[in-house]
């Protein structure tokens, strides 16, 4: 015999005959609501010098363009900022002897010095992912 305590509430789904576990209940678009919980990607590779990459092979095209040194200089920027000019040296240093070939209207120099940065860009081994850090490293001293 059930006391008060332990007699199931009318509401509840034993007290009306229905299994405690349901199938989720969907919301008004037809889609079963989330939990709250956000799914963690996996951490991609990083690929050095895809902005330096990328500008060289813009000024490629045409090395005596109006816009070749500020494309070029824009790479340099962006390589910078991302901390990558230790890692591509010599790359870099190709584009700023194009640079000054493309200030001193040296176009074949120019093109050579592109040419050479772009096969070094394409050698450029990826970063490793860095591995997720244990609990013991995580924890605070």
């Amino acid at each position: 015999m059930a006391t008060p305590v332990t007699e199931p509430h009318p509401q509840t789904p034993a007290a009306q005959g229905r299994p405690l576990a349901t199938a989720p209940t969907r919301v008004a678009g037809g889609q079963v609501p989330g939990r709250g919980r956000t799914v963690r990607q996996a951490p991609k590779a990083v690929h050095p010098g895809l902005h330096l990459r990328a500008a060289v092979q813009r000024v490629l095209a045409d090395p005596a363009g109006p816009s070749a040194v500020a494309e070029l200089m824009a790479g340099l920027a962006w390589t910078a900022a991302a901390g990558e000019t230790c890692l591509l040296t010599r790359p870099v240093a190709d584009v700023r002897r194009a640079i000054a070939a493309i200030a001193v209207a040296d176009t074949p120099a120019a093109r050579a010095a592109l040419d050479h940065a772009a096969a070094a860009l394409l050698d450029v081994p990826a970063l490793p992912v860095p591995r997720p850090a244990t609990a013991f490293e995580r924890r605070s001293i």
